[in-house]
């Protein structure tokens, strides 16, 4: 098989090979290398820093991954009649509610993906607000009968991630099940951010954050490291790729050799035997010899 793997059309099949097999590792290293650049983006983001909310994140936008965490600080207002009950939220493992206000901030704006919006004048009084949870209760209706207070507001708080929507079937009119930007929207008049943000410090007339019966819920910083694993995964099918290429073209060589043995070993001849006695090798194959043999043997029609 050697030999024949060291003929110009294999070896021509091999070198295709080993040029796709380059670059599949080539784009495997590339996303190593892109999951480690996540990770040190995330690094050098620190985001116990507290930044200026409205220089971290824009409106109808979505919010990138690395900002997740970060420490912002924004003054405001709360829009307290823009207001959702979470349900389902445990805080020290006891299921309560999140009362979810919406928050005006100053000198809010919307993205350039949405700016087209911002120039409708349909669009011109609609508030800009992002997501607040002013606190936790295992108390439903206290949860429900909550108001944020008028006034401006201070507030230093971390962000969160934007939740995926779910259904509402089941639930009392004001309630969800998840802090859903695209919720949000449909629920209210406003134009909101793909996060929310969990207060630390509060101050102002306004200040409504753990208040009434309210618990503070804190967001716990995710710890960074590591690799990140759709990248990582994404490298691996890249090397398999890359072990599929090579057994294809080994798969393919192999089958041609065992082609080129049968053709040069010939076609393969038969000994038949014919018994003692036997006039032709025909009678031994269609014609019954011993008496036994004939009278087993199935009569011919036409013949008594």
């Amino acid at each position: 098989m050697l030999r024949l793997a060291l003929t110009p059309r294999w070896l021509g099949f091999l070198a295709l090979v080993l040029v796709l097999v380059t670059a599949f590792v080539g784009l495997s290293a590339w996303q190593v290398s892109r999951a480690q650049h996540k990770n040190d983006v995330t690094a050098a983001q620190d985001v116990d820093t507290v930044r200026p909310f409205t220089e971290v994140l824009d409106a109808q936008v979505p919010m990138p991954g690395y900002l997740s965490d970060q420490m912002v600080e924004m003054t405001g207002h709360y829009l307290p009649d823009m207001q959702v009950v979470v349900t389902e939220r445990y805080q020290d493992g006891t299921e309560g509610f999140w009362v979810v206000t919406m928050f005006a901030p100053d000198g809010a704006r919307l993205g350039e993906e949405a700016q087209d919006v911002a120039n409708d004048p349909a669009y011109a009084d609609t508030p800009i607000a992002v997501p607040v949870v002013r606190g936790w209760t295992a108390d439903e209706d206290l949860a429900m009968h909550s108001r944020a207070a008028t006034g401006e507001v201070t507030l230093v708080g971390r962000l969160g991630p934007n939740e995926a929507p779910e259904n509402t079937d089941g639930l009392r009119e004001g309630q969800v099940r998840t802090v859903s930007a695209p919720q949000l929207v449909n629920d209210f008049d406003v134009f909101t951010y793909s996060g929310y943000v969990f207060p630390e410090t509060e101050s102002g007339a306004g200040a409504s954050a753990a208040t009434g019966g309210l618990v503070n819920v804190g967001l716990e910083k995710q710890e960074s490291g590591g690799i990140d694993l759709q990248s990582a995964a994404y490298a691996a099918e890249w090397l398999f790729f890359a072990g599929f290429a090579i057994y294809i073209w080994w798969r393919l060589l192999r089958d041609a050799y065992l082609r080129q043995r049968d053709e040069e070993d010939g076609p393969q001849e038969f000994v038949v035997v014919k018994p003692a006695g036997q006039k032709n090798l025909a009678q031994n194959l269609s014609t019954p010899n011993t008496p036994d043999e004939r009278r087993q043997a199935p009569r011919q029609e036409g013949r008594p």
